[in-house]
């Protein structure tokens, strides 16, 4: 039987959804369409009652008011993750 096509136990199920959600809770999205941005993806930044609100380029139309500021998305190089960093 392949590793593949063991059954799996709940246990582990469980914990793989858990800290697949953990780390979802810490990436940065988009506010329209709630993706990811990627590596080399530029950013905009509206401003918000709560903060500030990150749109990707692909939901910027959406928006009728001009961005606060737009940022370049680079990788984590440590985290294995994608942060934004001001460009």
């Amino acid at each position: 039987m392949s590793v593949l096509a063991r059954p799996r136990p709940v246990v582990e199920i469980s914990l793989l959804r858990q800290s697949l959600g953990a780390l979802a809770e810490t990436r940065v999205h988009c506010d329209h369409c709630r993706r990811t941005p990627l590596v080399g993806e530029r950013v905009y930044m509206y401003a918000a009652a709560a903060g500030e609100r990150l749109v990707c380029e692909l939901c910027r139309h959406l928006r009728r008011e001009s961005p606060q500021r737009s940022e370049l998305v680079h990788s984590a190089e440590n985290e294995g993750a994608v942060r934004v960093r001001r460009a």
